[in-house]
């Protein structure tokens, strides 16, 4: 392994950590996280919390403790390893520098959707619809993002393939 492919490695091991240790906090949410980020109107944003209950918005709210770092480490990791692996070198100039930027924006989409879900769980008052619709936007673009680096990835792959 080159050396400069550690960093990628020791960030993305750090992802796959914090991911384990909040999927196994959020385990007992039901419906699960997910489905709350396709929500796109405030009924459906609201029925879920209500599914979930007290106990279950108080373990959703206390998830961010680990999801903040676990975005700031997943953006990382997908900006070391296209920067510092070898996995896109057969790629175009173009997409490598997609490539590049893709879980780094991710992880601001993802930072952003966070920030908006935090705020429309302590709002006091109804908020505007659009900002339900806005929440569940992001996360599309964020979970696009996410799937469009995994591809990039199973493309890269498949060009290195000898023949």
């Amino acid at each position: 392994m080159r050396r400069g492919a550690v960093l990628p490695w020791l960030s993305g091991a750090l992802s796959l950590l914090l991911f384990i240790i909040m999927a196994v906090h959020s385990a007992p949410l039901s419906p699960s996280i997910p489905a709350l980020q396709f929500t796109f109107e405030p009924a459906a944003f609201q029925a879920i919390l209500a599914q979930w209950g007290p106990a279950g918005v108080t373990r959703f709210r206390s998830h961010f403790v680990i999801d903040f770092p676990f975005l700031l480490s997943y953006g990382l990791s997908g900006y070391l390893c296209a920067r510092h692996t070898g996995l896109f070198a057969r790629l175009g100039d173009r997409s490598r520098q997609l490539l590049t930027w893709m879980l780094p924006g991710a992880a601001l989409l993802d930072a952003g959707e966070n920030l908006l879900h935090l705020y429309l769980l302590d709002a006091t008052s109804s908020q505007p619809p659009a900002l339900y619709l806005l929440a569940g936007l992001v996360a599309s673009l964020k979970w696009s993002a996410i799937a469009a680096f995994a591809i990039g990835i199973a493309y890269a792959k498949i060009r290195q393939r000898p023949g």
